[in-house]
Order: structure tokens, then C-alpha cells, then sequence
């Protein structure tokens, strides 16, 4: 793996990069500049890149038979779960509910690759890792090579139109908050686009405006009609939490993602997955209590169990009984309140100055793609850049 930089950025970088939607380019990152630049670039060899598609295999399937023996065991004790977020999870693990994606964040060092977590409900940055930056790779120029880890678009296409097939379905409905910013409602509006190719009727609202018809029982939008398919960027610890939460049990609507995705986007999963594999290659040594941890001599990542974008994130070193705030840390009684895990830190590469991030994508039960975000600090958050990689044999 290596930086490269001083690739000429394309004359009409910003009308490029607005054809595909991608109107949140210049969001401003840590350092001031720009979420995306056209002058930087990550290279990778083809070793490389199977390493790491491999390894997004293997944790999926890991992490679904993870869900499985959750499920049959009924042992919920670390994730303070109500009782109708554990009855969800288990009807909707039950009726085999459908998902569509997730994203592994990986560090690399060139020679060990670690999860760091599973963004496995509401994960971003899906359209600059899709599209942009495949559009980016095919027009930039003086690169070695013009291949990329990425075919996340067709996969999407592809697990749209099976989601389509198997249920019998033709609307689709799309929801972010009223007041998400631009990256949100972005990453939605290409997820619609995708599924509209597909076949499907597209519907987008706000959170806020889905709607519970008492008399038919069913979700409803404004129009009053009913939501058969429902994709929310929107954790699903917050909407199993709502006044409406309690109809979403025997519901004819199909949410994405499902119920039971909420044992992979806690961070207990993390904990439980080293518990289960031990010394496994691609897991760091996690720990849901600080008394269980044996090494002295390293730091560990103290990270919320439920938690986004870096926040309420810390160091914590066993030596001196020290706990010292991360970059992205910011207070939150939601996040704190959640409880925390003890994660081993792993010493991302610096390269010239920033630390870089791999998120591998998985569509459906398919590692497709990846993309990276870069910092200036080791805690990526939601101000850091996305850069774009190809590899050369």
C-alpha cells in the first residue's frame, strides 16, 4: 500500500463530480480543505486487494453465524436491549428477513489486516465508493494501472432486483431525517436510483413523516399509502425506540435493515466475536471490561457500543489507569449511556502526516468494493477525507 499524491486533478473535476450527485464534495474536513480531492491516491497490489476482499468474506459469514447462535441461545445480557428490540430481532431473524449491505473498517499496515468495526445499518460514504471514485479512476490520469476493488454498483443492482423477485413487492420507499445533511440524503438518493433501475417504484420521505394507519394496520406515507419496502438511514436503535416501534412486530412492511442487524451494529459484537475466536487473525483482543485486560503495555480503544463518527471515543491505558479523550470525541449521554468495550489499539500507517482507513463493502453476502478515509489523528470521523485507490498486479 502507498500514498500517492501530485495526480493532475481533471480541469472539470467539480462538473464531474456533480453529474453523479456528488454535491457534497467540498464538505470541509479536519484540515480545512476539501472531503474529496482528485490529487491523492491510495495504490494497492493485487495481493493486496485479495487479502482484503477475502477477509470481508470471512467476517460476514463469521459475523452471520454469529447472529444465528445469538439468536438460539437467547443471551442478550451486554446489549441493553428493550424487550421488544429482542422480540424484533428474533421474528425478524426467524422469517429469514432480507438485508442489503454493510461496510467492515479495516486497519492495514501492509502486512496485518484488523476489523476494527462493522458498520452493518446505516453505513455512508456508499456513493463516493461506488461511483465516484470509479468515475474518478477511469478519467484521471498518469496512473500505473486502471483497476479498482470496486463493483459495488452492479452488486446493488443485482441484490435490488433478487430483494425485488423474492418478495413479490414494487414499491420501495427511502427515508433520512428532515434535517440530515447533504452526505445523508446523498448516500439515499443513490441508493434509490440504484434500486429504480432495478425495477422498483421509488417513494422518498422524511423519518418523521412515516405514518401507522390503525385501522389497515400497515405503514403509511403522506399519501397515505402503504410502505411495503422501507430503507432508512437511520440507526435502528433510535427507530426500535419510537412511539411506532411496537407495530413494527408482524408488520407487512420489510425494513432495511432488518431487526436483527442490531447484534451487528453493536460493538459488543466485537467483544463476543473475540470471545468466540480467539487469536483469529483478522479480530483485535476486545474486551467488554477493563479488569479483563492482561496487557499493560499497550493502549486500548475504550469505544461506546452504540456510537458514530469518532464520537465519545477514548484511549485508555491499563499501565497507569489513564483515560484520555480520542480525536472525534464528544460528549453524548445517548453513546455513554450505551456502555463500552475495550478494544486492543492497532497502529494505523502514517503517511505523511495522515492515517488511513479501509472500508470494505459488503452487498448482500458479496465483499464488493472498498474505499478509504484519512486523517490527520487515527479516529476517523465524519469530517475526514475520502480517497480513491487502484491497484497495479
Amino acid at each position: 500500500m502507498k500514498r500517492i499524491t501530485g495526480i493532475p486533478t481533471r480541469p472539470d473535476m467539480v462538473q464531474q463530480l456533480l453529474e453523479v450527485g456528488f454535491d457534497y464534495y467540498n464538505l470541509p474536513s479536519t484540515d480545512g480543505s476539501h472531503y474529496w480531492s482528485d490529487n491523492v491516491a491510495y495504490e494497492f497490489t493485487l495481493a493486496e486487494i485479495d487479502k482484503i476482499e477475502d477477509a470481508a468474506n470471512e467476517l460476514h459469514a463469521m459475523c452471520m453465524d454469529f447472529v444465528a447462535d445469538e439468536v438460539k441461545q437467547g443471551d442478550y445480557e451486554h446489549y441493553r436491549f428493550t424487550d421488544l428490540q429482542k422480540n424484533l430481532i428474533e421474528q425478524s431473524w426467524r422469517e429469514n428477513a432480507p438485508y442489503l449491505y454493510g461496510r467492515f473498517d479495516f486497519g492495514y499496515d501492509g502486512d496485518n489486516l484488523k476489523m476494527f468495526e462493522y458498520n452493518a445499518d446505516t453505513p455512508t460514504s456508499l456513493l463516493e465508493a461506488a461511483v465516484v471514485q470509479w468515475q474518478w479512476l477511469e478519467q484521471a490520469e498518469g496512473l500505473p494501472n486502471r483497476d479498482q476493488f470496486n463493483w459495488i454498483h452492479e452488486e446493488l443492482i443485482t441484490r435490488f432486483s433478487v430483494l425485488q423477485q423474492q418478495s413479490g413487492k414494487t414499491g420501495f420507499h427511502f427515508a433520512a431525517m428532515a434535517d440530515a445533511g447533504r452526505e445523508d440524503w446523498g448516500n439515499l438518493d443513490y441508493l434509490a436510483d440504484v434500486a429504480y433501475n432495478a425495477g422498483w417504484h421509488i417513494h422518498r420521505l422524511t423519518i418523521e413523516d412515516i405514518g401507522y394507519d390503525n385501522d389497515t394496520q400497515q405503514f403509511v406515507d403522506l399519501n397515505n399509502q402503504p410502505i411495503e419496502a422501507l430503507f432508512k438511514l437511520y440507526p435502528l436503535e433510535w427507530m426500535t425506540t419510537t412511539e411506532y416501534a411496537p407495530h413494527m412486530l408482524n408488520s407487512a412492511t420489510q425494513f432495511f435493515e432488518p431487526a436483527w442487524k442490531l447484534l451487528l451494529s453493536n460493538k459488543a459484537l466485537l467483544a463476543k466475536l473475540w470471545q468466540k475466536h480467539p487469536n483469529h487473525p483478522y479480530l483485535l483482543p476486545t474486551y467488554f471490561n477493563r479488569h479483563d485486560i492482561t496487557d499493560r503495555n499497550v493502549i486500548w480503544v475504550k469505544k461506546p457500543l452504540l456510537g458514530r463518527e469518532g464520537a465519545n471515543v477514548f484511549y485508555y491505558e491499563k499501565s497507569n489507569g489513564l483515560e484520555f479523550a480520542a480525536k472525534g470525541s464528544e460528549h453524548s449521554n445517548f453513546y455513554a449511556n450505551a456502555g463500552y468495550i475495550y478494544q486492543q489499539k492497532f497502529e494505523l500507517p502514517n503517511f505523511d502526516g495522515m492515517y488511513p482507513v479501509i472500508g470494505s463493502w459488503v452487498v448482500g453476502d458479496v465483499a464488493c468494493g472498498m474505499g478509504l478515509r484519512e486523517d490527520f489523528t487515527a479516529v476517523t470521523g465524519n469530517d475526514s477525507h475520502f480517497i480513491p485507490h487502484y491497484f497495479v498486479e
